[in-house]
């Protein structure tokens, strides 16, 4: 399996920041994240739960 690994490092480095208590783009981590789920197959389990922590539906409950 071939990794996109310019996304991962994206997806990662937002991950990171929020983590960290900065603000992130959530439309960019999510679509990085939906993305990832159809190229890195191995992955998508994950990436479904990053996209889910990103929907808009989450960040409302968490407001």
């Amino acid at each position: 399996m071939q990794y996109r690994w310019e996304e991962i490092d994206q997806l990662a480095a937002i991950l990171e920041a929020e983590a960290a208590g900065h603000p992130v783009d959530t439309d960019r981590a999510r679509d990085l994240a939906e993305r990832l789920v159809r190229l890195c197959p191995d992955i998508a389990k994950t990436m479904n739960r990053v996209v889910e922590r990103f929907a808009p539906e989450a960040a409302t409950a968490a407001a």
